[in-house]
């Protein structure tokens, strides 16, 4: 190996630095939507056979709960990440970026809360459908806020989310009152909370983990070119 291809392989270099936050990028879609995906799973049947039984008005979970779910594991998603970095950080030899991630995080945060908020008053007077579709929207916009600060490819990710987002807002939204145009009113689910795990479980879960396995794949193949 010449001494180019060595340099190119440091892990103090560029090169090694943008490698290794490729990584921490792509297990932290992996394990925060594999963590979402499993909830989402186990939320959408609970509803499922609370539907069957006929009991969701007395053992269903409320709208309230079912919110509190979703911010504990957003916490947990968070310390995951975290941890991640800091695991990253250590093995590097450097400081925990805290300047870095206060950056990322001052205008990834704007949205999420406003989004958050907003779409928990969705959930209780409107339907929890809407309010995990506004959630869906709100997250798409945030990852696209924090394209100038984290990898330009995480752009894509955010257009992905944030279009599917709408659209989910979309079908949620409509009804016989607000058909949508040339579609008229799709086919709901049983309840709009079977609704809100699945928009949930896509948004929060499928995308980010097919994601992160897109880019394991790709950066596999860009180290075989590059070796």
């Amino acid at each position: 190996m010449t001494s180019k291809a060595k340099a190119h392989q440091t892990p103090g270099s560029s090169q090694g630095r943008v490698s290794a936050d490729f990584v921490v990028l792509r297990l932290a879609l992996l394990g925060g939507g594999s963590l979402v995906l499993i909830l989402s799973s186990v939320l959408f049947l609970r509803e499922m056979s609370d539907l069957d039984k006929g009991t969701v008005a007395t053992t269903g979970i409320s709208e309230i709960a079912w919110t509190v779910c979703w911010l504990v594991a957003l916490l947990l998603v968070a310390l995951y990440s975290s941890l991640l970095v800091l695991h990253k950080a250590r093995s590097d030899g450097t400081a925990f970026p805290l300047g870095a991630l206060k950056n990322i995080l001052s205008t990834f945060w704007v949205p999420m809360v406003i989004g958050g908020g907003v779409g928990f008053i969705l959930v209780l007077l409107l339907t929890p459908a809407i309010g995990a579709s506004l959630w869906a929207v709100s997250f798409g916009i945030a990852i696209r806020a924090t394209r100038r600060r984290a990898p330009r490819s995480i752009a894509r990710l955010g257009w992905l989310v944030l279009s599917v987002g709408l659209t989910a807002l979309a079908y949620a939204w409509s009804d016989g009152t607000y058909p949508l145009p040339l579609v008229g009113v799709p086919e709901h689910l049983e309840s709009p909370m079977l609704e809100a795990d699945l928009i949930i479980g896509v948004c929060f879960g499928l995308i980010p983990m097919f994601y992160s396995i897109f880019f394991m794949r790709a950066c596999g193949r860009l180290r075989k070119t590059t070796g």
